[in-house]
């Protein structure tokens, strides 16, 4: 189950206020099982943040069919941070 999930993750980001991806890139993409039969996933991205105008504030995990599986919102810019990591459960 976990190498049928890890081949189903797409992770997406989106700039503030904007519709694409803009530019973010994806260093690395895990997705841990839990014991209770959750899941819990991590994703390490990089994109140009300038600053509350423009920086990535989400990834999504989606399944098939594109179903949204959870959303990890991202509440500030990481202009200093990059590439940071952050994780969704």
């Amino acid at each position: 189950m976990r190498k049928f999930l890890v081949g189903l993750i797409l992770a997406t980001f989106m700039a503030n206020g904007a519709a694409t991806a803009d530019g973010v890139a994806v260093i690395d993409a895990t997705v841990t099982a839990n014991p209770d039969g959750t899941y819990a996933f991590s994703a390490t991205l990089k994109h140009g943040d300038t600053g509350w105008d423009h920086y990535a504030d989400k990834f999504e995990v989606l399944g098939p069919g594109g179903k949204v599986l959870g959303t990890r919102v991202l509440y500030h810019p990481h202009v200093n941070e990059q590439p940071f990591t952050r994780s969704l459960s």
